[in-house]
């Protein structure tokens, strides 16, 4: 089905509006500045296209699509952990006074360019903007792959592209870092040289320091640690001395009060700490050894290590990882020639590949070019450019992410005429046509259920309008088709019609749409045929073309 409904709220000349589509051909007509361009513009906004905030008020504004779903595209839901219906409901809130907007699939948050993702697949929008890329030959290509069904091999063509030029830019590096690298070997070698010598150890300045400084102070020392044993455990009166007489003092009336056990076990224990105090200092008293030699190591090391550390600015844990960086820098200089001749071969095959992948675009250019020359021919002629010679003309260029081609449309109108571009030659009715030729030949291709026709009637009238209009038609058949236009040739086609319209409320300026009746479309069609007076006979005479029209 497509498209089922959109509702516009506070929206530029909106308060609240909302229109149903039917399935088949509708069609969307108004006087000039009705308003039937803020439609489309609604549209645009919930196909997930930029907004204009400048032309906004301050009021919160609304936006709702409603899509039925293919199986396909409820799947694509579903992997984004959207919850799946039948039905698809874009909503799209606008903030102007922020100018921020929040976007919403069946109420669940989504991002503006996974919205514009999933809708192009449910609707192609003909507008003005693709009458001007028509006219852009490097926009041509891209039509001519649709027809030929390789856009997914144009795909592949880029990735293998983008991994050349990715390829083209390391080799270039890992030669610029080798030449570097090179300039540097000597330097490096030598400051490598060096920091081996050093044999630098984490930790060992901390320790050098304290070593320095019981070194230092041997003598106080040895003075100091003496008096402390002398103190707690040699002299007549040492602490052990005394804690002994008190245990002895405790331990005679200890039977007396059981009490007394606590303090007596806690002497005791004193008395074992102030032992193992003194077999320490003891132990620690042997090893300070005045060594005049050892000082003069420590003092010079740690002068090394200074000089070294205000040499190269750095710390010796940042040195160490410096050496292990001129290690690695200097083991990778003599890798680099494997690693270029590596990245080379890599080049080459990624070339292979990418002439093989050129040849098979072109190829299927080639084959699809004349095919969808005759096919758009065919359907010129039902549109009244019945001497009309479209060629599409394929030219050789240095290879890009498209391949080896460049694609361009060219076209005669008139026995006689050499084919030229179509930026040359075509007129505004003629492009109009040349599109909806090209859209109704990819149309059965792309399989979008909806195509939405703004301005396709630029620069047409009369039998060509008609022919345009049941062209529509005949698109309608296998899917939506939805119309804007001010030709009554072609709104007579039409299976709803509807009307946008203009009215004052208050003091402002409001815009509407609805469908018309079967009366009122005759009306409609009068108005387009004649103008604005309308009379009997007008009225009559377009009775008369809404039948002839529809045969």
């Amino acid at each position: 089905m497509g498209l089922l409904r959109l509702s516009i709220k506070n929206y530029l000349l909106v308060d609240n509006l909302e229109v149903e589509f039917h399935p088949g051909f509708n069609v969307i007509t108004g006087e000039t500045g009705a308003g039937k361009s803020l439609i489309i513009g609604s549209l645009n906004i919930a196909l997930g296209e930029k907004i204009d905030w400048d032309l906004m008020g301050e009021k919160e504004a609304e936006i709702t699509a409603v899509f039925s779903l293919s199986e396909e595209e409820r799947e694509v839901l579903r992997k984004n952990s959207i919850e799946v219906d039948d039905e698809m409901i874009v909503r799209r809130i606008l903030n102007p006074i922020a100018k921020k907007s929040k976007t919403y699939i069946n109420m669940s948050p989504v991002t503006q360019s996974f919205l514009k993702e999933i809708t192009q697949h449910l609707i192609d929008l003909h507008g003005q903007h693709q009458h001007q890329s028509l006219l852009d030959p490097q926009r041509h290509i891209d039509y001519l792959d649709g027809f030929a069904n390789i856009l997914k091999e144009r795909e592949k063509m880029k990735q293998l592209y983008d991994a050349l030029l990715a390829a083209r830019e390391r080799l270039d590096d890992l030669k610029k870092r080798q030449r570097e690298a090179q300039e540097k070997e000597e330097f490096y070698r030598f400051k490598l040289d060096e920091l081996e010598k050093a044999n630098l150890k984490e930790g060992e300045e901390e320790e050098l320091e304290e070593r320095l400084k019981i070194l230092s102070n041997i003598e106080k020392l040895q003075t100091n640690v003496t008096a402390s044993a002398f103190e707690i455990y040699e002299s007549e009166e040492s602490a052990y001395e005394k804690i002994f007489r008190a245990i002895r003092s405790l331990q005679e009336i200890v039977s007396v009060d059981a009490k007394l056990n606590e303090a007596l076990d806690t002497l005791q224990e004193l008395s074992d700490k102030v032992q193992d105090i003194w077999r320490f200092l003891m132990d620690y008293k042997k090893d300070l050894v005045l060594n005049p030699e050892e000082l003069e190591e420590v003092r010079t090391r740690l002068a090394f290590l200074k000089n070294l550390k205000q040499k190269y600015r750095k710390s010796i844990e940042e040195l160490i990882q410096e050496k292990e960086f001129l290690r690695s820098e200097l083991s990778r200089i003599e890798n680099y020639d494997k690693e270029i001749d590596a990245l080379t071969k890599e080049i080459s095959d990624l070339e292979k590949q990418v002439r093989e992948q050129a040849d098979i675009l072109h190829e299927a250019r080639v084959k699809s070019a004349p095919k969808l020359e005759r096919l758009i021919e065919d359907e010129l002629k039902d549109l009244a450019m019945e001497k009309a010679k479209f060629k599409v003309n394929i030219k050789d260029r240095e290879i890009n992410h498209f391949g080896k081609d460049d694609v361009e449309f060219y076209i005669s109108t008139n026995p006689g005429e050499e084919p030229k571009p179509l930026s040359k030659i075509v007129s505004g009715g003629e492009l109009s046509r040349i599109m909806l030729a090209i859209k109704r030949v990819l149309a059965d291709l792309v399989n979008v259920p909806t195509m939405v026709f703004d301005e396709a009637d630029t620069g047409i009238g009369g039998k060509v309008a008609e022919k345009v209009g049941r062209k529509m038609k005949e698109i309608s058949q296998k899917r939506q088709v939805i119309v804007i236009t001010h030709l009554p040739q072609i709104a007579a086609f039409g299976e709803k019609h509807f009307i946008v319209e203009k009215f004052v409320q208050g003091d402002k300026t409001r815009v509407k749409i609805r469908e018309l009746s079967e009366q009122e479309r005759v009306r409609e069609i009068a108005r387009m045929l004649s103008g604005e007076k309308i009379t009997e006979e007008s009225l009559l005479y377009a009775e008369k073309f809404l039948k002839s029209i529809r045969g």
